[in-house]
């Protein structure tokens, strides 16, 4: 369904060119068939060129879109074979905390990343949404697809290749461009059903477009208002979500059913692991020992083998940690059970658009946007966990190795009889790998806001048209979601009543998912819960002034075109977090001594970040013609040339200047080549650039100890060592990160055959192949090459400065003896950087068919088929990762170092090699039928592998979107009435299984979908 089309036979794009120095710039204009007005579309600033496309775009109309039966901007969107892996939407990995919280989606061409998109509205930019989401650990933001009003388009143009020239930042993998409907003199109202069969799932939206011509038809206001509800969606509604347990699911492939990678389960359940902290060792009752040496110990079922103590209620301690990797397995954590997370949110969500213009004069008007979004969306999750230790004094009240008397006097009636060396005061513990299931379902509320108000003139002087335009826009979310104040649950932990917080009531012991059916008190719970909130906003403020002439002069094969432009921005983010999280509450944990910057349990501290950026730019754009069919050269009817670019001054990390230069050759009438070469770059999010740091407790293998025992023979081999040790693992943004560079090309052939009968239609197919480099993509080096990066520089007798250690101990110097290495301590912490890093490589082949056929007794036809190949996506090692590679190949460091190279990443979890989808349309006096074909080319999930060795094969899926219509006219009451009936995936069909249930990157969690709507015109 991205198709070729503006109604049947689409005149290509108008072509741009650009300056010498700094080219950069794209061209392109569309025509409708049955239209002679002309329209411009993405990608050209020159108004009225009389040029043909030299690049490739896909335009769908109003019944285009229909055929998709979208009802959001995802689900449109989705519908393009050329759009990437959405990976931003809250129904990817929804049971995690890691999901997309808010009526949020992304727009990702070519599967290059989110923010290499541009998304305009109305040939502007939209202000990006302000909640980033991690990619690994860089944060990402990106547009809004749910915020674009797409009940009031008139068509979406996807300019599929680079335009810097044009558009300047993010234009990497091409452009989106929404056309609102306006100038609209009349009323329609409609409203539309829907419901995923089999599902919760549940989708209503209405919609009311109004327009009033006035002042004798020289002004027009239209306005646009949809309101759209959708409930929530269950786990328990599909198989794939109702459990993460998806083992049974994959019984029938025996050499994928060993695998444990479809069994998502965690292990932190309502089942703790406690260590006695300050303790004599092993810890007996009787003569029977209740803890390891270590101290540690855990409560468990006493059906399962491993008790030493029973505790009552069906509970038992059991010595050291529990075994949830065999033993207790039937205990881990199961978010989706009893449907205590949801895998898509309740969303209400309105737009409204206005928008309006005055023809002051026959070459003046004045026109303005104003454009309003609201949403807001509840959902489920799962609670907090102990990241790290948490204390537990001796005084609490359920704490078995407590007081033999309490403070008050009373006797302890929860402290085990008969231990034989624990003192009478007790001694205090502390747990780890715990979930605080007793709390309930994480409820998760975001509110999202996005206004847009323009205001603009544009006209005609001395031949030459121009536009201005200040655009202001601002994006905001608020979320809230519960939280666990430290502080409150040290308190509440300390106290000698029933009321203390119980973290030794264990689980629910018929093992359903590792739930809590023995919660603590109301009033403990009340006491620890608290709303977390977070509040971002992005806004942009936009100025520009453009002019274009059509024939600012001729040439031996005709007028040349030019379009330039100059245009301001100043684009800021803000992410302001909760004061209990940010550092500003900090929590020292009374037991332990433990500080941390952050006072809410089970999340590490993350500062608020706030940054702002003004960008000034200018642009040059020419169409030139070489030749015309009047110069009646053989084989060459006519060539168009493009030539642009476009400078851009930042004021945070300097200036950019790309070039564009395009081609069309028309060799005979009908047929033409076509191609171009661009480069573009995409700047650091503010975000990346803000000078601000974020710590996250991680596990790292110390190698340079692995070196000191595999000398010293304590190892064997090199894989054989254990030194993996806990970390603090410090991330922080860089002011001077630089842009990402882009070079593009493509090259294609556009076939209209003239000798075809026009009684048979107009046929337009289209080939191109494509090609996009970057470099310098922001990412960062991660724990583990780091530490590789430390053990080379101490085999060379330095060191990295970004691993913290501690001063080697006695222990360490004997560690070391015999091996020649020094003697270091253990890591404590690791600091990393955003970078300009790796580059990457995607390329393959886009194919287009449109076909309209218009009878004067079987109606109208329209056919488009739209697809794109996918043959690379590969990414280069980043210059310190080919450092480590080069060392280890030289045996400066251990041969069997792991070192990860991304290489081929084709099919890899996302990004398969195919997609395309097509739609057809017959109109019939009343009648009219649409139907759409989306295939998803299959791809592989490298989590999941055979006893071979081989990943895992995630089908291809085909779904086939179907409606029909029928309007009343001249029906008295009913006239102009539309009735449409409609399904989504009418086949039926579930998305292919994967170790996690489903891609939610790629696809919906539900199969057939039904709607039916209502419209009305006056």
């Amino acid at each position: 369904m991205n198709y070729q089309s503006l109604r049947g036979y689409r005149r290509r794009l108008a072509q741009g060119a650009a300056l010498a120095a700094i080219l950069i710039a794209t061209g392109a204009a569309a025509q409708d068939a049955n239209s002679v007005e002309e329209v411009v579309v993405v990608g050209t600033q020159i108004k009225g060129a009389k040029t043909t496309a030299a690049l490739p775009v896909t335009v769908l109309d109003e019944s285009a879109i229909a055929a998709t039966g979208a009802v959001s901007g995802d689900d449109l969107f989705r519908s393009i074979p050329q759009m990437g892996d959405v990976f931003i939407n809250p129904s990817n990995s929804p049971q995690t905390s890691n999901s997309t919280r808010g009526d949020v989606n992304s727009i990702n061409l070519r599967s290059l990343g989110v923010g290499n998109t541009l998304v305009l509205l109305n040939g502007r930019r939209l202000v990006s949404h302000p909640t980033s989401q991690s990619s690994g650990t860089v944060p990402l933001l990106g547009f809004n697809a749910n915020a674009i009003p797409t009940s009031n388009l008139d068509r979406l143009e996807v300019l599929r290749d680079g335009a810097a020239a044009i558009y300047g930042s993010d234009a990497v993998a091409g452009v989106v461009n929404t056309v609102l409907k306006s100038n609209f003199d009349g009323l329609s109202m409609d409203a539309q059903y829907g419901w995923a069969e089999g599902t919760h799932r549940k989708e209503y939206s209405s919609n009311i477009f109004a327009g009033r011509n006035f002042a004798e038809g020289r002004g027009n206001i239209s306005v646009n208002a949809n309101f759209t509800w959708r409930t929530a969606q269950r786990p328990s509604d599909r198989p794939y979500t109702a459990t993460q347990d998806l083992r049974p699911l994959f019984a029938g492939y025996p050499e994928y059913a060993v695998s444990a990678a479809p069994d998502n389960r965690g292990n932190q359940n309502s089942f703790a692991n406690f260590t006695v902290f300050g303790g004599p060792g092993v810890i007996r009752q009787g003569t029977t020992a209740l803890t390891s040496a270590a101290g540690a110990t855990h409560v468990q079922p006493n059906t399962i083998a491993g008790c030493a103590a029973q505790l009552g209620n069906g509970l038992c301690l059991g010595t050291g940690n529990l075994a949830t990797g065999s033993t207790a397995n039937a205990y881990r954590y199961n978010a989706p059970q009893n449907d205590a997370t949801t895998v898509a949110p309740e969303i209400k969500r309105q737009n409204l658009f206005l928008n309006g213009h005055y023809d002051i004069s026959d070459t003046l008007t004045a026109y303005g946007e104003v454009g309003f979004y609201h949403a807001t969306s509840e959902a489920l999750t799962t609670q907090g966990t102990s990241l790290v230790v948490i204390g537990v004094p001796a005084s609490n009240y359920w704490n078995p190795f407590g007081p033999v008397t309490f403070a008050n006097g009373q006797a302890n009636p929860n402290r085990l009889a008969n231990l034989t060396n624990v003192p009478a005061a007790g001694l205090p513990v502390t747990f780890t790998n715990y979930r605080f299931n007793d709390l309930g379902p994480n409820k998760v509320e975001v509110e999202n806001y996005q206004t847009r108000f323009l205001g603009g003139l544009r006209g005609e002087t001395w031949g030459w048209s121009w536009d201005s335009a200040l655009l202001y826009s601002k994006a905001d979310a608020k979320d809230e979601s519960d939280g666990i104040d430290s502080q409150k649950l040290a308190a509440s932990l300390a106290l000698s009543t029933p009321d203390a917080y119980n973290p030794f009531n264990g689980g629910c012991l018929d093992g359903t998912g590792g739930g809590d059916c023995t919660p603590s008190s109301k009033a403990a719970l009340d006491a620890i819960r608290f709303r977390l909130k977070r509040h971002s906003t992005t806004t942009l403020t936009l100025a520009d002034f453009k002019v274009s002439k059509p024939d600012l002069i001729n040439i031996w094969a005709g007028p040349v075109g030019v379009a330039a432009g100059v245009e301001f921005r100043h684009e800021t983010q803000e992410d302001r977090r909760d004061p209990m999280l940010d550092g500003r509450t900090p929590f020292t944990d009374p037991v332990t001594g433990n500080r941390s910057a952050s006072n809410v349990t089970g999340v590490n501290d993350t500062p608020s970040t706030k940054g702002s950026r003004d960008v000034g730019s200018a642009f040059l754009e020419f169409a030139v013609p070489l030749v015309s069919p009047e110069m009646s050269i053989p084989l060459v009817r006519r060539i168009d040339l493009q030539l642009a670019g476009r400078f851009e001054n930042y004021s945070d990390f300097g200036s950019v200047a790309k070039p564009k230069i395009a081609f069309a050759w028309d060799v005979v009438d009908g047929v033409r080549l076509r191609g171009s070469w661009q480069q573009g770059f995409r700047a650091p999010n503010l975000e990346t650039t803000n000078p601000f740091n974020y710590s996250r407790t991680n596990t790292v293998t110390d190698y340079y100890r692995c070196e000191a025992d595999l000398r010293a023979g304590r190892i064997a081999n090199f894989t054989a060592c254990t030194r993996g040790v806990g970390i603090r693992f410090t991330t922080a943004g860089n002011p001077d990160l630089k842009a990402e560079e882009s070079e593009n090309y493509s090259v294609g052939v556009v076939l209209q055959p003239t000798f075809i009968p026009e009684q048979f239609g107009r046929f337009t197919l289209t080939v191109d192949r494509w090609q996009i480099k970057q470099e310098g993509i922001v990412g960062t080096l991660g724990s583990t090459n780091i530490a590789i990066q430390d053990y080379l520089a101490r085999l060379g007798g330095t060191n990295n400065p970004a691993v913290i250690r501690s001063a080697p101990t006695v222990d360490d110097v004997a560690a070391f003896a015999g091996t020649g290495l020094t003697p270091v301590g253990q890591i404590l912490e690791i600091r990393d950087q955003f970078k300009n890093l790796q580059p990457q490589t995607v390329s393959g082949i886009d194919f287009g068919l449109n076909w309209s056929l218009r009878t004067e007794n079987a109606g109208r036809f329209t056919v488009n088929v739209d697809g794109t190949y996918m043959d690379k996506y590969s990414q280069e090692l980043a210059p310190p990762i080919a450092e480590l590679f080069a060392a280890r190949a030289a045996g400066t460091i251990n041969r069997a170092t792991p070192l990860t190279d991304p290489g081929d990443l084709l099919k890899r979890n996302g990004k398969p090699k195919w997609k395309w989808s097509g739609n057809a349309t017959w109109r019939g006096g009343p009648f009219q039928v649409g139907a759409s074909v989306i295939y998803t080319g299959s791809v592989l999930d490298t989590d999941l592998l055979s006893t071979a060795g081989e990943p895992w094969r995630v089908q291809p899926l085909t779904t086939v979107n179907l409606y029909g219509q029928y309007r009343f006219e001249q029906k008295g009451w009913a006239n102009d009435t539309r009735i449409r009936v409609g399904a989504r995936n009418l086949f039926d069909k579930d998305p292919p299984l994967s170790s996690g249930g489903f891609i939610g990157s790629l696809y919906n969690p539900y199969a057939r979908y039904w709607y039916m709507s209502v419209s009305k015109s006056f």
